[in-house]
């Protein structure tokens, strides 16, 4: 192409998702298999989601309410909030695209840990900012002190993924507390809290940041994860009314969809979908944890729907990879996340949950021969 692409653009190496669902077991011939790469709901869409999207199908001849009117006053009784503290958006990343475009001006940096969500490292490559990372602690947490001692006069945001994408920490309520106190008014604190449903159910200790009153605190949640909505792209924020106003300004007039509008208003009526999702990330966390300590494997204690498997070496994470996939296990390299030793596997149904442990127990096995 003889175009010229400003040096930031060029420079990005964009999200790789893997091998498309379609074709990712081709050729193999398998009974049995079980996508686990991408921490999606394997139990579907909620029901009631989806019946509210096909009553949508009649109307999208026409242009979706620009501010997701309904679903923005359901959400507000359920969290106990106003609907002018609401944004919704294309999903939760689609929301921290919006950020980048309403705060962010040349020379602005942005703080964040190493090993985090890598949307967040593609947006600040592709709006010219800096991306500031700190170092982990051990065992894969978030070093708040180490970000906090990294503030200065160009910071603009920080970004605190939690529970952490993709190792499955969390940052507990007595941190956070601390540390959202000491952070300057005039720095943006975006706190993605995507697998926050299931982070609730695993431990007392997780903080809820909806509850923070900070004028310059945002808090991204999204329908992908609990509520099986990954493929209409339907997230939400929950800041200041100041902060929604100031993003109401920048963001595409009519995403989301109106199908994704109506199946948000749908899922938000279906507790016994969302409780039963729930109940089964419990049982397969369980499952996993007694499995992996079985067969003597370093694993990150989960606060997610998934949990990462440290083995090492990219080597050997390579091994296990391919060895899973030609068995009919698909799980998530970790490379592009900045941990290429490690393997992300996604929590599905009982059924995928024990094909899993079965077949990575071979994989062990015969990688030890």
């Amino acid at each position: 192409m003889k175009i010229k692409l400003p040096e930031n653009i060029a420079s990005v190496e964009s999200y790789k998702p893997g091998k498309s669902i379609n074709n990712v077991f081709e050729g193999l011939n398998l009974e049995r298999t079980a996508i686990l790469s991408s921490n999606e709901n394997n139990f579907g869409p909620s029901p009631k989601a989806l019946e509210a999207m096909k009553k949508a199908m009649d109307r999208v001849n026409l242009y979706p309410e620009p501010r997701s009117v309904s679903l923005r006053i359901k959400l507000a009784k359920r969290l106990n909030t106003l609907p002018e503290n609401l944004i919704i958006g294309n999903g939760s990343d689609g929301i921290l695209s919006t950020i980048f475009k309403a705060f962010f001006s040349p020379g602005d940096e942005l703080i964040s840990s190493k090993g985090s969500f890598v949307a967040v490292n593609v947006m600040t490559k592709l709006n010219n900012i800096p991306y500031i990372q700190a170092e982990m602690l051990d065992g894969y947490k978030f070093d708040l002190d180490a970000i906090a001692e990294k503030i200065n006069s160009k910071t603009k945001a920080i970004y605190l993924c939690n529970p952490n994408n993709p190792t499955g920490t969390i940052i507990n309520q007595k941190t956070l507390d601390g540390f959202v106190k000491k952070v300057p008014e005039n720095i943006l604190i975006i706190v993605d809290e995507a697998y926050s449903e299931f982070a609730n159910s695993l431990t007392d200790d997780f903080p809820d940041s909806t509850k923070y009153n900070f004028p310059n605190l945002i808090t991204l949640r999204t329908f992908s994860k609990a509520y099986g909505l990954a493929g209409v792209r339907l997230g939400y924020g929950i800041a200041h009314e100041e902060i929604v106003s100031t993003l109401l300004k920048v963001k595409l007039t009519f995403d989301p969809s109106i199908v994704a509008q109506e199946a948000g208003v749908g899922a938000l009526d279906d507790e016994e979908f969302l409780q039963k999702t729930i109940s089964n990330n419990l049982r397969g966390m369980s499952f996993y944890k007694e499995k992996f300590e079985e067969m003597g494997l370093k694993f990150i204690p989960s606060f997610g729907n998934f949990v990462m498997v440290d083995f090492g070496t990219e080597e050997i994470a390579g091994k296990v990879f391919e060895e899973l996939l030609k068995r009919g296990v698909f799980v998530r390299p970790l490379k592009f996340f900045q941990l290429p030793h490690c393997l992300r596997i996604s929590i599905g149904t009982p059924n995928e949950c024990e094909l899993l442990a079965e077949k990575l127990e071979e994989v062990i096995k015969l990688l030890k021969s």
